[in-house]
């Protein structure tokens, strides 16, 4: 294992050594390399970067470096080495890095961009040898310097030199200072990390008045949410801890590369974290004692967000596979449980305390969440137990309090477990302290999985008559509240190949979907627009969305969301003439499934 430039630890395959003499195509990534906690002290000479010893991958901060080229323990030679500049043989190692890091996103570094010595020399008194190595002006991009340190044949060391030269955006960021509304609202795309750069979300811009009011420009997005990571249970420890797969490790060990260049343009960037079939999730941590289950989640999300330099969560409730009788063969997971959720939100807040009077863009603390899921209000994935609502007798008493969904004869297994703990008076005290807690709002923003089901912030479901029942919003949630922060309009961006060979939303989340078996949206996009204007939301959240190529079948291809964000801000009721623009790369490192 070795260190890369985050502090994380990967594992590297074994380098070749470099045969320069021979007449084959020298293969230079064969020596072993350095283990963590093993000492750089070693019988042969070594090659290394001062205070990252045990590492080979190093960030260009801007200025020279200065690697070290040592004598081997008890030795005292007098040896030169010299750099492999073999340009075919150092771009073999920059792709080999890339598949090392995971990331197809480092080019070579051209030769004109860096000085190297011509030779180094080690005399038998020295202990050490400085190898100055300067870049000079690099191109934009993420290049890889590869060093190969050669003496009689015999490689020395290997050091890579990540270069990332990304140019200052042209944002005038005074469009941080803006107050959303109805017609102009805070946009939100989540990320699939799986299959799309989450840097092309901020290559969208919005002319409000049009492109002929370029002083008007601004990023289109407010906030990217990097989808996901995931609560597992690690069943040593019998708690629940945030795992990052292979896709968002990625990004998050590359910010530099994927997340510095949103926030540069003042886009805030979050992660989502939803549950993984683990039958852990945030609606059943344990509520007894001293919650510990809970304080060290709030508390691991809380470091990662931290660590990352990341603005803040997403939560999405979904896929926990939550045991469904108190008797469920799932060791270590409790039932769900009225207050955990309630509990967990409360102890991060208290980690990420809003402070009075704070700007959105100093804003690194956004607690936010994707409304679905069995604790929330939400009709959709499952939902509607409203457990956020903190409408204790609702849950006692079913129709009689407002929702049929809580009669003794509808109930599940484990409805009937909270519902008979709800209703145990030697609960009351436990209830009186979740009823304290007003996720309304705690949460910044909330926003709704829409395009199954058009629930409002208020709305939990609907009786016989049709009529809706308006009294059950998520506790705290004003009407004044919900306007700044709920969204209605959660609209899914997947695509597809159509049946003519074109690029094109996919019809179940884009259309109505008028086949009962099929998810889809329960209305046309028009009258989820108007709906979002009716009452007064200032955000909108777009889920999924792709990668779409400027070519497609040989031909010039249409960038359907040039399209789709105008017409959202006419349907919200904007008066104006809005255009959306793709500006800079159209990075496909990650090709969307669609596409393959």
């Amino acid at each position: 294992m070795i260190k890369d430039i985050t502090g994380k630890f990967f594992a590297l395959l074994p380098l070749i050594a470099v045969p320069l003499l021979n007449g084959c195509e020298p293969e230079p990534l064969e020596a072993d390399l350095p283990q963590e906690g093993v000492s750089a002290v070693t019988a042969a000479p070594t090659f290394v970067y001062p205070g990252e010893e045990s590492g080979i991958a190093h960030r260009w901060q801007g200025s020279d470096m200065v690697f070290e080229l040592r004598q081997g323990k008890g030795m005292h030679e007098s040896f030169t080495a010299t750099f492999v500049d073999d340009a075919d043989v150092l771009a073999g190692m920059v792709k080999k890095y890339a598949d090392y890091k995971d990331a197809d996103i480092f080019s070579l570094l051209p030769s004109e961009c860096y000085t190297l010595p011509v030779t180094v020399t080690l005399s038998p008194d020295k202990e050490k040898a400085d190898v100055t190595v300067s870049v000079i002006n690099p191109p934009t991009g993420t290049y890889v310097l590869p060093l190969v340190l050669m003496s009689d044949e015999k490689e020395i060391g290997v050091q890579y030199v990540e270069v990332v030269n990304i140019p200052a955006s042209d944002i005038d960021m005074s469009w941080l200072d803006r107050e959303p509304s109805v017609t102009q609202p805070r946009f939100v795309a989540i990320v699939e990390a799986a299959e799309n750069d989450i840097r092309n979300a901020g290559n969208y811009m919005l002319y409000p008045d049009g492109t002929d009011s370029p002083q008007t420009k601004r990023p289109l997005f407010d906030m990217v949410v990097l989808f996901s990571a995931n609560m597992n249970f690690n069943e040593y420890t019998s708690s629940p801890e945030l795992y990052f797969n292979d896709n968002i490790r990625r990004v998050l060990d590359n910010r530099d590369i994927f997340i510095t260049p949103l926030q540069d343009k003042g886009i805030k960037v979050l992660l989502s974290v939803m549950p993984n079939h683990q039958a852990i999730g945030f609606s059943n941590m344990d509520i007894s004692g001293d919650r510990k289950m809970i304080t060290d989640f709030a508390k691991e999300v809380y470091d990662a967000v931290q660590e990352y330099g990341l603005d803040g969560v997403m939560f999405d409730d979904e896929y926990a596979d939550y045991p469904t009788t108190p008797e469920s063969e799932q060791p270590g997971r409790p039932m769900v449980q009225m207050g955990s959720f309630h509990f967990f939100i409360k102890a991060l807040r208290d980690l990420m305390p809003v402070v009075e009077g704070q700007a959105w863009k100093d804003r690194h603390n956004l607690i936010t969440l994707y409304n679905i899921g069995p604790s929330t209000n939400a009709l959709t994935g499952g939902g509607g137990w409203c457990l956020f609502s903190n409408n204790f007798d609702i849950i006692r008493n079913g129709s009689k309090a407002g929702s049929s969904k809580w009669d003794d004869d509808r109930i599940t297994a484990d409805m009937r477990s909270v519902k008979e703990w709800v209703s145990d008076p030697a609960n009351e005290p436990v209830l009186e302290e979740i009823a304290q807690i007003k996720a309304g709002e705690i949460f910044d923003y909330i926003w709704n999985a829409n395009y199954a089901r058009g629930d409002r912030h208020d709305q939990v479901g609907v009786g016989s008559s049709g009529q809706d029942y308006d009294n059950m919003p998520i506790a705290g949630l004003t009407e004044e509240l919900a306007k700044q922060k709920y969204g209605l309009a959660a609209f899914e961006m997947s695509l597809e190949i159509g049946q003519l060979g074109n690029i094109q939303h996919m019809a179940k989340y884009w259309q109505r979907a008028y086949d009962s078996d099929t998810e889809g949206r329960i209305e046309e996009i028009s009258a989820t627009l108007a709906n979002q204007a009716r009452y007064g939301y200032e955000s909108v959240i777009c889920f999924n969305l792709q990668y779409v190529p400027d070519v497609w079948k040989d031909s010039p291809n249409t960038n359907l969301y040039l399209q789709d964000f105008p017409m959202f801000m006419q349907g919200f009721g904007y008066t104006g003439s809005p255009a959306v623009t793709f500006e800079g790369t159209n990075y496909d490192t990650v090709m969307s499934s669609y596409l393959k």
